[in-house]
């Protein structure tokens, strides 16, 4: 029998069927008409900048094939990343009531710009200097990205939109990476050349994103407050930036990330080794599973994941999301040569790692800092966090290498995020301060 529906009646809602609720995970929330057109020039700005990032991922295979770079200078980049972190602590500050996109395309188009100048460097030196300097320009922009993401979108979806977005930047990096690494095989006896191509590529993709990014909106269907902000009358008379550290809850955030942050890169850094020594793996079975296996399983499951951060705590999402990124050197220390396990702790770092993102650099300080100058604040605070894990956690791990095995550094790094996982959970249950 039919359905009526009289004129002051709503329509059923018709079920969702299994098409739309797969499709839901690959595709942005409905939006109001100026979000919609800011999220498409957004995913342009993040799908070139993620050509940009594959292609400069491959900076270091460039420079000991055809430069001969040492193991010193290969350090050089992480070096100047810690510096960037660091940096981003003072444009977090000096962005804090001003326009945010400034920020953010001075420095971009500067990192597109050096990625060309690298094209024509002879020294492996200089080349690996510049290639820091770009992770300096990177670092110093992030504290804008939360602001700027609640400037244009509504609040009910800005977890879900910035996951879409990763998602599709994680298989559209994956491809840049294994093409400029393709490339890169195939012209090995002309490969000075084909690393100036494939830089200035990068540069003109880098160069290409910003200016979508300069499309946006400095005022979607978001906050009023943080596209113009302006000192808050409860600040401090002198210090601003110092209001992140007097928030109680955000204080207790700081101290789990930072035992996330150590213990994950406590661990990171020595997997490549765990899979081509420990395990014996050649050099397409570790791509598989440091790469192509992640990244495929961030595609697949990452845009799902991260519309629902929007329906829950900041807390238990980075509880979910840090579960699943412990599991997975866990599970590799434990049974390495058991292939179903191996495999199932890379497919749980896929979306952990878009997750993690999402939270870290797009929509986690939005639970803490009030709409305005201090989503630039806190992000700063962050950041500052994140350095002092950057610069610790790879000191203590090369001084344990001494004493434990790749497996026995794999399991405890893991037991270290695990220990954050849990204490991101038991702050959900704390009551309200």
């Amino acid at each position: 029998m039919p359905v009526l529906v009289t004129a002051t009646e709503e329509a059923p809602v018709r079920p969702a069927t299994w098409l739309t609720r797969v499709l839901a995970g690959f595709t942005p929330p409905p939006l109001p008409p100026t979000s919609r057109r800011a999220f498409r020039f957004h995913m342009a700005f993040i799908l070139l900048d993620a050509v940009f990032a594959g292609i400069m991922g491959n900076a270091p295979l460039m420079a000991i094939k055809a430069m001969g770079a040492t193991d010193v200078q290969l350090q050089v980049p992480l070096a100047m990343a810690s510096i960037g972190l660091f940096a981003a602590v003072f444009t977090g500050a000096a962005m804090a009531t001003r326009r945010k996109k400034p920020f953010v395309l001075v420095p971009g188009f500067a990192g597109a710009i050096s990625a060309m100048l690298m094209a024509w460097m002879s020294s492996a030196g200089w080349f690996l200097a510049i290639a820091g300097v770009i992770s300096i320009f990177d670092f110093g922009m992030r504290p804008a990205v939360p602001s700027i993401l609640r400037s244009v979108y509504p609040d009910r979806c800005r977890s879900h939109i910035a996951g879409t977005m990763r998602q599709y930047a994680s298989i559209v990096f994956l491809g840049a990476t294994l093409g400029s690494a393709s490339l890169l095989a195939a012209g090995a006896g002309q490969i000075r050349h084909v690393i100036q191509f494939e830089l200035m590529f990068a540069g003109f993709a880098g160069m290409a994103s910003y200016f979508c990014f300069r499309q946006l909106p400095d005022h979607g269907d978001g906050s009023a407050e943080e596209a113009a902000p302006t000192k808050h009358p409860e600040d401090g008379p002198r210090w601003p930036m110092l209001t992140p550290l007097l928030d109680r809850p955000f204080r207790r955030y700081l101290t789990i990330f930072f035992v996330f942050g150590f213990a994950n890169l406590f661990h990171t850094g020595i997997l490549p080794a765990f899979f081509a020594r420990d395990m014996g793996l050649g050099y397409v079975q570790a791509t598989l599973l440091l790469h192509v296996i992640p990244n495929l399983t961030a595609f697949l499951f990452g845009g799902r994941l991260t519309s629902w951060f929007d329906r829950t705590s900041v807390w238990r999402s980075y509880a979910f999301v840090t579960l699943m990124w412990g599991i997975d050197p866990v599970l590799l220390a434990v049974a390495p040569h058991f292939w179903p396990s191996v495999i199932a702790a890379r497919i749980a770092r896929g979306p952990a790692t878009v997750g993690s993102m999402v939270i870290c650099f797009f929509t986690g300080v939005h639970s803490f800092a009030r709409p305005g100058g201090d989503t630039s604040r806190y992000m700063a605070a962050l950041f500052l966090v994140n350095g002092f894990a950057r610069l610790l956690a790879p000191v203590a791990a090369a001084f344990l290498l001494a004493y434990l095995s790749r497996r026995e550094m794999l399991f405890y790094g893991g037991v270290g995020v695990l220990v954050a996982s849990a204490m991101f959970l038991w702050s959900d249950y704390r009551p309200p301060e």
